[in-house]
């Protein structure tokens, strides 16, 4: 396949996988939390319910892409001969903030999962999960990190 194709797939997935965490935590979570109580109503549960699970199918997709196109892409860099340069330091930076994301999304997902197996016991006699503490933090945490690697993409390219 052409580089070309390649990065232009990454460049999709980045924006897909970016872009569903910001509106998740810019457009969704603040207009379920709107209103008078802090405490959502069990519409705004289900809906949300759904909204995570659907993205969490695109998010993984758009994970697994990134990890596929991006090996590719740094193969068809000169490989381990640039891997030694400036370059090659900020690009283990970029792997190693990348790495973070994924073991973040990994515990959101598969361990804090709100709508999961864990969230359900605790639904019925706690605030929501979806709306505690750990889940929001973990979230914002994905999303300024992923921005970091992002920007140290574009960083990068000027290199």
């Amino acid at each position: 396949m052409p580089a070309y194709v390649v990065t232009w797939i990454h460049l999709l997935a980045v924006i897909t996988f970016i872009g569903g965490w910001l509106f998740f935590q810019l457009a969704v979570r603040p207009s379920l939390l709107e209103g008078k109580t802090m405490s959502s109503s069990k519409e705004a549960m289900k809906m949300a319910q759904k909204m995570g699970q659907r993205f969490k199918t695109v998010g993984w997709v758009s994970l697994m892409v990134l990890v596929f196109t991006g090996s590719s892409q740094l193969l068809d860099e000169s490989g381990s001969a640039r891997i030694e340069t400036s370059w090659g330091l900020i690009m283990m930076l970029k792997l190693f903030v990348f790495a973070i994301v994924g073991g973040l999304i990994f515990v959101h997902d598969l361990i804090l999962d709100p709508f999961g197996e864990i969230g359900k016991s605790q639904r019925a006699d706690t605030k929501p999960l979806l709306f505690a503490g750990k889940v929001v933090w973990v979230q914002r945490a994905i999303v300024l990190l992923s921005l970091v690697v992002l920007g140290i993409a574009v960083y990068l390219t000027s290199l």
